[in-house]
């Protein structure tokens, strides 16, 4: 599906909903052609001129955002630099997700299931690590222009080190990737993630003052959006408050766990990972605050009161 924002910015939309193997893109049809983002499918970007796309921006490295890659072969792939080694290098990419924590919070060695997922029909990849030829890559400020459109790169780590969002000035569009405003919160469940970053990062989304937001998993948003960020952004902060009113007392990583203080997607063993990689970037946090510590034997506790 494609929705007009403007005669040249046009959002991508799955023909499924723009949820993960999918994520919404945004066409920039322009004097050069160009879209951010290659997780629509094959379905909605045949509604686009895929061969005459000249460049690809990438906002991060996650899977729902890279499967269409192939599908743009005339395409210079530009992607944060930050992220580069994550999009080139398996072990990178393995160390940026957390499996050398698999044993410790699954209890039982990593092996990756990945190939028995049957993914629809439209997505040209597999799940796991697929190397990507870049060709070039931006930083925090980058403009691109591209014709009557100009846009610039924002740096918004927290998601994954090199996440990034595009803002356009002119006609105050964010396209803020998977800073996405979802129901259930923001997404830090990788190694790479960094929770005070993430916070950082949607307070800085806050102070460009969209006027219409677009995200990769939801419809465009053109009224309140401060005030979603601000709901948003606050979610995390709930979830942490329950974590150190748990941990009163010494808790495992399993108990907190068990406490279903975050909302989980599709329940699996992938999720239930990433659960408790959230709960250990909330926990690194309260520790740095001088909030949390951790006793002998592994377990969390609040030392706030002490």
């Amino acid at each position: 599906m494609i929705i007009e924002l403007t005669k040249q910015i046009k959002l991508v939309r799955p023909e499924a909903k723009s949820m993960f193997p999918y994520s919404n893109s945004l066409f920039i049809d322009d004097a050069e052609k160009a879209i951010i983002d290659a997780g629509a499918g094959g379905r909605a970007y045949a509604q686009i001129p895929m061969e005459d796309i000249k460049l690809l921006l990438l906002t991060h490295s996650h899977f729902d955002h890279i499967n269409g890659v192939s599908f743009f072969k005339h395409a210079k792939i530009m992607a944060g630099q930050e992220e580069l080694a994550i999009l080139l290098d398996e072990a990178e990419y393995i160390k940026s997700v957390g499996y050398p924590r698999w044993p410790e919070l699954m209890g039982t060695p990593f092996q990756s299931r990945w190939e028995k997922v049957n993914l629809p029909q439209d997505i040209p990849a597999h799940l796991g690590f697929q190397p990507i030829n870049i060709d070039s890559v931006f930083v925090d400020g980058s403009i691109f222009a591209t014709g009557a459109t100009s846009f610039i790169a924002v740096h918004t780590p927290g998601h994954s080190p090199g996440h990034y969002a595009f803002f356009f000035p002119r006609e105050r569009i964010l396209f803020s990737g998977d800073l996405d405003l979802s129901m259930r919160g923001p997404w830090y469940g990788g190694e790479s993630c960094d929770l005070d970053d993430l916070i950082n990062s949607i307070r800085r989304l806050i102070s460009l003052k969209p006027q219409l937001l677009v995200t990769s998993h939801r419809r465009v948003i053109d009224s309140g959006i401060d005030e979603l960020f601000a709901q948003y952004l606050q979610i995390a902060f709930a979830r942490e408050a329950k974590i150190l009113k748990y941990i009163a007392e010494p808790r495992t990583i399993d108990e907190i766990a068990g406490q279903q203080i975050i909302n989980e997607w599709e329940r699996n063993e992938y999720t239930l990972f990433s659960y408790k990689m959230m709960i250990i970037k909330h926990l690194e946090r309260l520790m740095r605050m001088g909030r949390a510590g951790k006793t002998a034997d592994g377990r969390y506790v609040d030392i706030s009161s002490a």
